[in-house]
């Protein structure tokens, strides 16, 4: 029987954003529908910003965004001890363990610094899709890194609503969503931040990808 084991955990490596980044079955191997996210924060930045990488996984956003960006400062979180070992191996791999800040955090819990981006891939699979996906993402990658709860965007509407609470005010959020979404996303932004400008982007495929909400 012929293993549905992902080649990318079988290599150990992966390439996104022009590099090789160090994977196990700890951490979501990178899309590269997830590089739109790299390349809307470098569109977005300016020198000295503080960019949170919310959910870092492998490292491979925060990790890409410093190599093209030295002059910003990231702070990179994730829920899982084993992912920051390897998101920190991963900067480490390209010189810029210095520029990333990793936290161990659910979401907003253990950060206390006020972000002017804020990026994250956060799980936006609808938990009953989950055992449907084919047998290479559902039997290896993490399911906490997969499963979004119900209608997959729990952890995005919790997110807004930390942000709401602290009163933070970030020039932009920038959110990976599933390709069904685009309406739910944008109503759910635009009830947690009335002011914002809110649009999705489509990916390379014509697919609903990223959520942008800007300077609310």
């Amino acid at each position: 029987m012929i293993s549905s084991k992902p080649y990318q955990y079988i290599k150990g490596w992966v390439e996104f954003y022009k590099l090789k980044f160090k994977v196990t079955p700890d951490v979501l191997i990178p899309r590269p529908e997830t590089e739109l996210l790299v390349d809307a924060v470098l569109n977005s930045i300016s020198e000295g910003d503080v960019i949170l990488d919310l959910g870092t996984g492998a490292g491979n956003i925060a990790v890409s965004i410093a190599k093209n960006a030295p002059d910003v400062e990231i702070i990179a979180t994730d829920i899982s001890d084993k992912a920051l070992k390897i998101a920190r191996q991963n900067a480490r791999l390209y010189g810029v363990e210095k520029q990333i800040q990793f936290i161990k955090s659910n979401l907003l819990k253990n950060l206390h610094r006020k972000p002017d981006i804020i990026v994250t891939n956060l799980p936006y699979i609808p938990s009953e899709r989950i055992p449907y996906l084919d047998s290479s993402v559902k039997d290896f990658e993490p399911h906490i890194a997969l499963d979004g709860g119900k209608d997959g965007f729990d952890l995005y509407r919790k997110l807004f609503a930390q942000i709401k609470e602290r009163g933070w005010h970030p020039k932009f959020i920038i959110g990976e969503i599933d390709y069904t979404h685009g309406e739910l996303a944008i109503l759910a932004a635009q009830k947690y931040f009335p002011n914002a400008e809110v649009e999705v982007k489509k990916d390379l495929v014509k697919k609903q990808r990223l959520l942008i909400i800007k300077s609310y």
